[in-house]
């Protein structure tokens, strides 16, 4: 007695049957709504049913005796059929998207959903809905297959395409060193979006542009300071979190200048300021002219009034900040001392320890004799002793700096007469 084993009832699809081993000539048939596959002349068969309702399959063979029944064995099979699932979803996503929701038929049984590399399902599985966090672009897959009322499966899960565009990341173009107070700062990010959210620090304001690819801020502390800006892209995706510009809010400078308070009327004194800026402006009052320097940190003044002047700078800093106003120096412009000397004008030849005295209380005092006499103590102090050695004029040169640091511009002249020593003679 032939026998056949298998699926009954079986679903559309793949099917095993199998009858008694050790035989030989086995002849296997199928109804027209399926197909055999593999093991037509073996005691298994592979069968894809192909159609649903009412099947048969049919076996003969020849036993060991070289019998064959009369007539093959049918077994009636009923084939149901397998589910097609569908999927409805969004199949056009951003990567950060946390929530999105696919869905397939209810009322199923063993609901089995997969999801390529880049997605993860968050909550779902096992039911007919499932979320899905997309985490990477690109072409991505979401699959699934569930045993329907009859208990068949589709032979393939159902597969559907997603595409997952990749966030924005904005970009922020504008100053990234400022200085307070500066007004009109442009920042700019990619036009032809939309939701633009701009942010800014505590230390500016928007002045314009809200709402906007471009923005103008005012900024008005100084220090650490920050510009933000997300926005939504042409495929509805927003970055996970706003591009930051850090920008740093620079003081305004107070240029210093150095360089003694008074001057000498006549001489040339520098001045200096802070190196490495830009557009130096000095200035000076009426009675100072610049001689050197002007538009560098470094000038040159002769001072040609006395009394009160001034000299001011203006200069603007590597980033462009400048001052809020010029930096001003009092300067006080002193006469230029005339020493004077006091002594012997008419001396005799020969006669040592003749004294020449001038002012008190200066420095570098300087003393010159002419080539007849001889400087012989006092050198550097406000009198010296001079001997002369040859008859006829001579002189007594000096200057001096005074407290205010100020020389005469030529030393002062005193004229000596030095008369011939007698030669006694004895008769």
């Amino acid at each position: 007695v032939l026998t056949i084993t298998g699926p009954d009832p079986a679903c559309v699809g793949n099917a095993s049957y199998r009858t008694e081993a050790g035989m030989i000539d086995y002849t296997w048939n199928v109804s027209a709504g399926g197909s055999i596959t593999a093991g037509a002349t073996t005691r298994q068969i592979s069968v894809k049913w192909n159609n649903d309702g009412p099947q048969t399959v049919s076996v003969n063979y020849t036993n060991a005796g070289g019998c064959s029944a009369l007539t093959p064995t049918v077994k009636n099979i009923t084939v149901n059929p397998s589910p097609t699932p569908t999927i409805i979803g969004d199949n056009l996503v951003c990567a950060n998207g946390t929530n999105e929701v696919y869905t397939t038929e209810s009322g199923m049984d063993t609901y089995t959903w997969g999801v390529s590399s880049g997605g993860v399902i968050t909550s779902g599985a096992g039911t007919n809905e499932v979320t899905i966090a997309w985490s990477t672009g690109g072409a991505k897959i979401v699959t699934v297959n569930y045993l329907n009322a009859f208990s068949c499966s589709a032979s393939t899960p159902t597969q559907y395409n997603v595409t997952v565009k990749p966030l924005p990341i904005p970009i922020i173009t504008g100053k990234s060193t400022v200085c307070v107070g500066d007004i009109d700062v442009v920042y700019t990010t990619e036009s032809g979006m939309s939701g633009y959210d701009w942010q800014i620090s505590a230390g500016g304001s928007i002045t314009s542009g809200t709402g906007t690819n471009s923005i103008t801020v005012t900024w008005n502390n100084v220090g650490p300071q920050q510009v933000s800006v997300n926005y939504i892209n042409a495929d509805n995706c927003t970055a996970n979190s706003s591009t930051i510009m850090n920008v740093d809010v620079q003081d305004l400078p107070v240029p210093t200048i150095n360089g003694s308070n008074g001057g000498c009327l006549g001489s040339v004194t520098t001045y200096s300021t802070e190196a490495g800026m830009n557009t130096y402006v000095w200035n000076t009052s009426a009675g100072g002219t610049i001689v050197g320097g002007a538009g560098t940190n470094e000038i040159s003044v002769l001072w040609n009034t006395a009394g009160p002047q001034t000299v001011e700078v203006d200069y603007i800093t590597p980033i462009g900040c400048e001052p809020l106003n010029p930096t001003l120096k009092n300067i006080v412009v002193t006469t230029l001392p005339i020493p004077t000397i006091s002594g012997s004008n008419s001396v005799c030849q020969g006669v040592s320890g003749n004294v020449y005295t001038t002012e008190t209380g200066m420095t570098d005092y300087t003393w010159t004799v002419s080539a007849g006499g001889t400087i012989t103590s006092g050198i550097g102090t406000d009198q010296i002793e001079v001997s002369w050695l040859d008859d006829g004029p001579q002189t007594v040169a000096l200057n001096y700096q005074d407290a205010n640091g100020c020389t005469a511009l030529t030393a002062y002249e005193y004229n000596v007469n030095v008369k011939t020593a007698p030669v006694p003679t004895i008769s």
